[in-house]
């Protein structure tokens, strides 16, 4: 039998590649581990990261929910009765309406806006680990479900899928594919992906209407109104209170803006053992340290200095950043000293950006990036210092004439 032509094996590779990943999403194995020095557990990389899917599924259901609201509501301040589009179209064949009141109605709507860039962001995604494991003749690697379901949730509503697929595309690449792929790249390809999108589109964030798709209307979000229109009192003043906030009613990223669907999602990572408690807890003490030193150290004349901690718990995204970014177990420091200090590095960088950047008020993602940055150096230190005093601890017995305990 002849052999096949080499671009045919390489089609045939490619193909097989896509069929794992597709069975990867779903299945993972259900042997443990029976002998040492391996962990006798049946939780391999995919299952933990598929926990973070599974955690942020709270904030996808707020944040499609928000968004539908955020454009009927949108639709009545504005007296809009329809809007131009294949989603409005498909509503209608629903039997949906515009109505800000009804929860079926605003979900359905958000929803529209949230699949297409999953999907292109899990196609992409899909694309390049493919292409990665042909190229090395190896298998598959874990995780494109969370990168490609992180990076959508993190999105604007009203990106182009273009943007999408050059943002995904720089995620998968850079941030992971040249690294080795899953445990071996330094940053959360999701954060590097956003970053890229932020200096190479600007109007992505900053344009007119990138947060609520309706012609005409402009809406800022809520750290944009604490930053630029005099903290918490410009909130107030337009009928913000702190529980509708926290729930996640406010314009901004498809499922960034709940904190209470953070909070639950941090229960479960916590308690299945996928995300770090202690970068969660440094990031939360960072976050209020910082700010209760700015409160007092502050210009007394600024409202933005003045701006209490809880409510930088609820504007921006430093709740989302926390719990399912700054806890990447690739990225993230792994000594448990070293997760303190991680931790408090993303919530100190979080407020100071904020307050101090003035071209982008959201400091999470960048904080998270800088801190990935000296994630290695916090662990290095931490082990140095372990190392020095086991070995003091070796030495003292020697020094009297005792032996060694461990001898």
């Amino acid at each position: 039998m002849a052999p096949r032509p080499g671009g045919v094996r390489t089609l045939d590779a490619w193909l097989e590649a896509m069929r794992v990943l597709v069975d990867r999403f779903v299945w993972s194995r259900s042997l443990a581990t029976a002998r040492a020095p391996h962990i006798r557990d049946r939780v391999n990389v995919q299952r933990v990261l598929n926990n973070f899917v599974i955690a942020s599924l709270p904030c996808a259901l707020v944040g499609v929910w928000n968004i539908g609201e955020q454009i009927h509501l949108a639709m009545v301040f504005t007296g809009l009765e329809q809007l131009p589009g294949w989603r409005a179209d498909l509503l209608a064949l629903l039997g949906l309406d515009f109505d800000p009141s009804s929860p079926l109605a605003n979900a359905a709507h958000g929803l529209l806006y949230f699949l297409p860039v999953l999907v292109t962001a899990l196609l992409t995604g899909a694309v390049w680990e493919a292409a990665f494991a042909v190229g090395r003749r190896r298998p598959v690697d874990e995780g494109l479900l969370s990168i490609a379901w992180l990076f959508a949730l993190i999105l604007p509503p009203t990106v182009p899928l273009y943007q999408v697929v050059i943002g995904m595309t720089f995620a998968m690449v850079v941030a992971k594919g040249i690294y080795g792929g899953t445990g071996r790249y330094i940053v959360s390809p999701p954060v590097l992906g956003l970053c890229f999108l932020t200096f190479s589109y600007p109007a992505l964030l900053f344009g007119t209407g990138s947060w609520i798709p309706v012609p005409g209307y402009e809406e800022p979000t809520t750290i944009e109104l604490t930053v630029l229109e005099g903290g918490v009192r410009a909130l107030e003043l337009v009928d913000y209170d702190w529980w509708p906030l926290f729930i996640g009613n406010q314009p901004g990223p498809i499922g960034v803006t709940s904190a209470l669907a953070c909070l639950l999602g941090a229960l479960y990572l916590i308690v299945t053992g996928s995300g770090s408690w202690r970068i969660m807890a440094g990031s939360l003490l960072g976050m209020v340290l910082t700010v209760t030193v700015l409160n007092a150290v502050g210009p007394q004349d600024d409202p933005l200095f003045d701006t209490p901690w809880y409510w930088h718990a609820v504007i921006g995204g430093w709740a989302f950043g926390t719990v399912f970014l700054a806890t990447d177990p690739m990225a993230a420091a792994t000594t448990r000293a070293g997760r303190w200090v991680f931790g408090l590095l993303v919530g100190l960088l979080t407020v100071i950006v904020r307050l101090t950047n003035p071209a982008y008020y959201e400091g999470v993602v960048f904080a998270i990036l800088l801190a990935s940055m000296f994630a290695p150096l916090c662990d290095y230190y931490v082990v140095e210092r372990n190392v020095k005093r086991r070995k003091r601890r070796l030495e003292e017995p020697v020094r009297s004439g005792r032996e060694p305990a461990d001898a």
